[in-house]
């Protein structure tokens, strides 16, 4: 039996976290799997398979999966000492910091492969660093870093981090789009860049998605918004759209679940639109998935995106999807039937939502579409065996 390394920051709420747990739950009895979490945290822990190891973090990587919040919470050296490499960091890149950290940590070795599952971030963030704990930490016959993200477009497409891919045997983009957009910063890598879609436990999903929940009025058009949120997610741009349209659709609500480094902008956006009434800020939610069950439509303004897994997730639910061009929505939302794809700006968004709202039966009719389909993990899971054992 083959055994298998995943290094990731954290499980907090998020679709990293929740594709990673998916894919354990889908490979577990096939593996002797090791997980290390720098921080052993995150409302998913509890949903890892129990004959999955968790090794344990030691001496100051949970820094890098800490919030400043919960370095506070465990201690006031903690919190200093984050403060102090976040603002090294800052100033002088995360290279030093992390090294520093992970030479006071013990190596791991006895590894078929390692499988560095958060991406980087950029070279002046502190936090995560898998791929680098991976690579300078990690003893295995291959190793494997996962790309989430629009690569091409985001924050660690910088040149530390194009230095670290070169590193690795295989890179595990999670959609072809994803992968297209990675190659066009890294056409040398080619040939060991591969797809590996990312794995939904439907099961559970349509489980959860029926505990109760009172939220929505049926006499509105409810959208709601499932993320992390972050700059990408672009959703001050969308309380523009809303200010100009709510005047002329009274029936329209939008929903926000979800917490991250950008939601003080999002209030703040909400506040001064005047729109606290109509658009409401639910905070991170260890079950969104009953809020999908009821909600009209799910709604993602993002910048970018690869393949988010909440698209998936939506499929489950039945619940149809508006979204921006980004990477792979043309392939995973337009062509499957399942939702809008419009133009990726605030004019494009604008126009989607109208046509939303003034043709009722659409949504109706994506319903449909999605019904006519069926959802399961046997692609993803043939790609993830290519990927081990090719």
């Amino acid at each position: 039996m083959k055994k298998i390394l995943f290094v990731c920051n954290n499980l907090d709420h998020g679709g990293i976290s929740r594709s990673l747990v998916s894919l354990l739950r889908e490979i577990h009895r096939d593996y002797a799997v090791d997980l290390l979490l720098f921080h052993p945290w995150g409302p998913y822990r509890k949903d890892v398979p129990e004959d999955v190891r968790l090794l344990p973090s030691e001496g100051l990587l949970p820094l890098l999966g800490m919030t400043k919040a919960q370095a506070r919470q465990q201690s006031k050296r903690l919190a200093l000492l984050r403060a102090f490499f976040s603002l090294f960091s800052r100033i002088f890149g995360s290279s030093l910091p992390r090294r520093w950290i992970f030479s006071r940590v013990p190596d791991l070795a006895g590894y078929d492969a390692a499988v560095a599952f958060t991406q980087a971030l950029g070279g002046r963030n502190f936090a995560v660093g898998c791929n680098s704990f991976v690579i300078q930490k990690v003893q295995a016959g291959r190793k494997i870093s996962f790309v989430h993200w629009d690569f091409e477009h985001y924050r660690g497409n910088t040149r530390a981090n194009r230095r670290l891919y070169r590193k690795f045997d295989r890179v595990a983009c999670v959609s072809r789009g994803c992968r297209t957009a990675f190659l066009r910063v890294m056409p040398e890598l080619e040939a060991r860049t591969k797809i590996v879609y990312n794995c939904t436990d439907y099961v559970a999903i349509r489980r959860m998605g029926q505990e109760p929940v009172e939220v929505f009025s049926p006499d509105c058009v409810n959208l709601l918004s499932v993320s992390r949120i972050t700059q990408e997610k672009a959703y001050p741009r969308a309380v523009s759209v809303m200010k100009r349209m709510m005047p002329d659709y009274p029936v329209l609500r939008w929903y926000v679940v979800g917490d991250g480094p950008e939601l003080p902008e999002l209030e703040r956006s909400v506040q001064e639109a005047g729109l606290s009434d109509r658009i409401i800020l639910l905070g991170a939610q260890d079950n969104p998935y009953c809020y999908m069950q009821r909600a009209d439509a799910l709604f993602l303004p993002s910048l970018y995106e690869a393949a988010p897994v909440v698209f998936d997730e939506a499929k489950a639910l039945g619940l149809p999807v508006l979204t921006t061009e980004t990477t792979s929505s043309a392939k995973l939302v337009g062509v499957t039937g399942c939702g809008l794809v419009c133009e990726n700006s605030e004019r494009g968004i604008e126009e989607a939502l109208r046509k939303v709202l003034e043709e009722p039966a659409l949504l109706g009719q994506f319903r449909d579409k999605i019904r006519q389909q069926s959802f399961d993990n046997q692609l993803p899971r043939e790609q993830w065996e290519r990927l081990i054992r090719g």
